[in-house]
């Protein structure tokens, strides 16, 4: 059986700074170091997205409607990101492995594309999306950039939800047995 991330069916949206292939997708938008149209069509069946990357695959489904989603951690938040994302980064932090990664010449035109997806209406997207379509896998640990109440009332909506034992928001391995089983 070949693995799931070589699907040329399905595309990686990775979170803020991140890359698709730093986790092994061979299919992924290196939307934080490229200029890339999320308006297009991802010809795709399945897109994988994580934190801030939800909001580009929201988008998108809400313009082309022609894919399901498995948002990872999602960042769908009510209050200020400001403040949760410095608690994220006290408490879980960016893992060396992706420090390394980061170049500085990035970071500000990133953190700008994140501020106009911050934009985008995450929910009111969610709720038209057909709950065969959306599947949500958020980390038990995710307590800073994960909105609980939100997931809670999601689930209760009747969108399936898997929580993800000892992960946190940083996109972790333990996440691709739920993501290979779901697709």
């Amino acid at each position: 059986m070949r693995n799931f991330k070589e699907n040329n069916n399905l595309l990686f949206i990775p979170g803020w700074l991140d890359g698709g292939k730093r986790h092994g997708y061979e299919y992924y938008l290196d939307i934080w170091n490229k200029p890339i149209d999320i308006n297009r069509d991802f010809q795709a069946d399945y897109v994988i997205a994580h934190s801030v990357g939800a909001l580009i695959a929201l988008h998108n489904w809400d313009i082309n409607k022609n894919f399901k989603i498995i948002l990872v951690n999602p960042v769908i938040l009510k209050g200020s990101l400001f403040k949760r994302w410095s608690c994220f980064i006290t408490y879980e932090g960016i893992p060396n492995s992706f420090k390394k990664s980061i170049r500085s010449s990035s970071v500000i035109p990133a953190l700008i594309k994140m501020i106009r997806l911050l934009k985008v209406p995450a929910l009111d997207i969610i709720n038209r999306i057909p709950k065969e379509n959306l599947l949500i896998v958020y980390g038990e640990n995710d307590m800073h950039l994960g909105e609980r109440k939100i997931i809670e009332d999601l689930n209760k909506k009747g969108f399936k939800i898997i929580e993800v034992k000892g992960a946190g928001h940083n996109y972790d391995e333990r996440f691709e047995e739920v993501i290979s089983n779901n697709i």
